[in-house]
Formats: C-alpha cells, structure tokens, sequence
C-alpha cells in the first residue's frame, strides 16, 4: 500500500513538469509508478525507462543505462533528465554516477537511489527532494512570498487543490513562489527566493537544507480541508509572516445550509480513514465539523492487515481511502470516498472542484453526500438512505 523508496522518489521527479524521468528499472516497476501518475492527465508521459531484462541482471545494468540517456537526450524535448534508479541496479551495484560522467549529453542530469526496499514512498520522496535541491540557485528574495512543499502532481484533486491555495493565499497578500513538487525546473531554481516555506506534510528534509544553505525559514501545516483547516492553515502562515488577515470575511457557510437536512444526519455516523499525511487532516474535518465519529484512522505506511481487521471489527459504516480500499468497502458493503493516493478507477479533470481550502469544503461535502445517498439500500445503519 505504500509503495516504497522507488514510488516516491517517481513522484517527486515526475512533478518537475518540464523534466523527463528516466527509470532504470525492469519494466513492470516503471509502468506502475507512471500509470497511477497519468490516470487523470494522460497526454502528461514524461517517462521512459531502461527496461531492465535478465541479461542485465545477470551481467549489470550501466549499458542499458548509457544507451538509454543518449536515446533520451536525443529525443526528448527537455531541458533536464532525472535518473531514477530502483531495486535491481541497487542490488546488482550499477555506478550510476559514473555512467552519467561517461557520456557527453545536452541536457542537465540528476539522479536518485531510490531502491524500493531501502525505504518508505515518504523517505524517497524526501530522498528525491534533496537531490533536486542541487538545482536551486541564490537569487534575491521575494517579500510575501512561500514555497509549498509536500505537494505531487499525481494526488487526487491536486491541481484543483494548488489553484484554490493559491488562491487563499493571493487573497491574504501572499504569493507562491514555487510549488514542490509541482513546478518547472527554472521555478524549482528560484526557491530559495522565497520568504518562507511551507511544509504540508513531507518535505521536512528538503525544508531543513533550504534553512540552513539559503536562510529560508520553514513552518508545518496540516493539509487544509473544511473551513477550519482552512483557516487554521492561512492563519499559521500569515502570523509567521507577521501579516494581518481575517479568513473569516470569505467564509460562506450558504451551501451548507442548503443541505442541513442530510448533514444532521451525518452526526455521530462512524467511519474509518486510511492514507498518508492527508489522513490526519480529513478526521479532523470528519470529526469537527461534520460530526462524523472516526472508529480506525491509519497510515499507509502501517499495517494493511491490520487496518483491514481493524475496520471490519468496528462499526464503521464508510469508508474514506484510497483505490487499494475498494475490497474491504466491497466486503463491508459500504461506501469509499477516494481522497488519498493512489486514485486509479477515477478520473479528476476539473480544476474548479476541490476538496482542499473553502471551496473544498463544498465540493467535499457534496462528495460525502452524493456517496452516501448513490449507495441505494445496502447501507442500512444511515437514515439518510
């Protein structure tokens, strides 16, 4: 479910969006990073790979790797390739580096070791992150201005999400530098312009370097869903900033009214949440303003079993995760609401319906509810249906 260092690693080079990743890797490891990543922009393929087989196995994969880069620097319409190499060159000890030295290329290179088995999809995205910090250059700094950190091109809702932030924070007099992992490498270059950075749940390694190599402060947030996250999250970044804003004069609280009838009876409903740093912030907004009594809340990077166990031993009665939780919602005879990664059996093309920042909160709201009320009869513990 967490799909390891490789994974990660995939995801934050993949969001350098004028970059091509090239994955020295078998095959089947490279197709299911970037599949998950396409899904809801399928023109968006900036990935190639070595296509590791046996023979490099047995006899080392720095030739596949070196035909590979010249391929792709010949090729690709890109002004930088960012090598990721996975499990198997891991293993087998191909010298990356040396095989990126031994060949005279146009474009700028990057590479990570991102072995899956060495560590988490967080501990390779943080990884990545790191090895990307080599691009940023000193540049003058940019008053009222924030890097957002901890963002993938390829969770759900992200675009619609990083236009409504934005949008948030233009609102507060604050502007967003660069988004990371969601950026152009010229954009990544000029981070350390910014004024502050801003941590929304991983990027906590890349935040420390920029502090200590560019003088760039870092605050963390929680990710902003519901109206008091919301506010919460442009609070903490204004105050760090020593700006004066009230969020509460955008506040609209009319949609909500217009469906109180179905959110009373929302109340005390329990449900279960699954997924990375996200996760947290959507019990609270579950919990807090919803009414919604959260019964197993956990991390992808636990224990799937368990969790399954867990969720099929309580009264949970919804389920709010990712796409690997349609068996158990498909067992337990209740609705899933996708918000986390990996998304894989729906499409998010809208940019205009979050489920991040006030917005969000309708069009997460609204989500609820259609889920709940499409169910038909087989959710027999809401009154709603």
């Amino acid at each position: 479910m967490d799909g390891g260092k490789f994974f990660g690693a995939f995801r934050a080079c993949s969001g350098i969006s004028d970059a091509v990743v090239l994955n020295h890797v078998p095959v089947g490891c490279s197709w299911g990073a970037g599949m998950f990543k396409t899904v809801s922009n399928q023109p968006d393929i900036r990935h190639a790979c070595t296509v590791m087989h046996e023979r490099e196995i047995v006899f080392g994969g720095e030739n596949a790797l070196k035909e590979a880069l010249v391929r792709a620097d010949r090729l690709y319409d890109a002004s930088l390739l960012l090598v990721v190499a996975g499990d198997v060159p891991s293993i087998i000890g191909d010298d990356i580096e040396a095989v990126i030295n031994s060949v005279s290329l146009k474009k700028d290179v990057v590479w990570v070791d991102a072995a899956g088995f060495q560590g988490t999809m967080r501990q390779g995205y943080e990884s990545a992150l790191l090895s990307l910090a080599d691009l940023m250059k000193e540049c003058d700094r940019i008053q009222k201005s924030v890097n957002l950190i901890g963002l993938c091109q390829d969770d759900y809702k992200a675009e619609a999400d990083i236009k409504e932030i934005k949008r948030l924070l233009n609102g507060a007099g604050i502007s967003v530098n660069c988004v990371i992992s969601d950026c152009t490498s010229r954009e990544l270059e000029r981070a350390p312009a910014a004024e502050l950075n801003v941590v929304i749940g991983q990027g906590y390694d890349l935040a420390r370097h920029m502090q200590k190599e560019h003088g760039v402060p870092f605050i963390e947030v929680g990710y902003p869903y519901g109206l008091a996250g919301t506010k919460e999250f442009v609070d903490s970044i204004c105050q760090h900033m020593d700006m004066g804003y009230d969020l509460e004069k955008d506040l609209n609280t009319e949609p909500f009214r217009k469906v109180y009838l179905n959110l009373s009876e929302l109340y005390g409903t329990p449900v279960s949440v699954i997924g990375d740093f996200h996760a947290k912030s959507l019990a609270d907004f579950l919990d807090r303003e919803l009414g919604f009594e959260i019964e197993v809340l956990s991390s992808v990077e636990g224990d799937p079993d368990q969790f399954e166990q867990d969720v099929k031993g309580s009264n949970t009665t919804m389920l709010f995760g990712s796409s690997f939780e349609q068996k158990i919602a498909r067992d337990l005879k209740i609705p899933l609401l996708r918000f986390s990664y990996p998304v894989f059996d729906q499409v998010c093309i809208y940019d205009e319906a979050p489920y991040a920042g006030i917005r969000g909160a309708v069009c997460l709201t609204e989500a609820i509810i259609n889920a709940i009320m499409g169910f038909g009869d087989k959710l027999e513990n809401l009154t709603m249906v």
